[in-house]
């Protein structure tokens, strides 16, 4: 499935809040950022969507660990994301933000 198809199948199949944003993904600006091929990116991101979609259409368990942002962890209907301290340091120098997100 192309990255649309998933978030059309998905919209279809489950209970979203209010409305969500559609961004197209840019991968010359994702090649850009990494030593890699613009055709391995772009295979590499369709794959992990991929899994994605399969993990929620199969309701599985699992974890997405995003390196240097944190952990997405996904428990039956339930979604909770937990962040490193050092990316919510970078998002707002504020210690009152940081305290309330942690």
């Amino acid at each position: 499935l192309e990255p649309a198809q998933l978030v059309s199948e998905l919209q279809s199949s489950s209970s979203f809040p209010g409305e969500i944003k559609k961004v197209p993904v840019n991968y010359k600006k994702i090649h850009s950022d990494v030593p890699y091929s613009e055709e391995v990116v772009q295979n590499c991101m369709q794959e992990t969507l991929n899994f994605f979609y399969f993990i929620l259409t199969n309701r599985e368990d699992t974890d997405f660990i995003l390196k240097d942002v944190g952990t997405l962890a996904i428990r039956g209907t339930e979604v909770t994301m937990a962040f490193c301290e050092e990316f919510l340091l970078s998002l707002n120098k504020s210690a009152y933000v940081v305290e309330k997100m942690l």
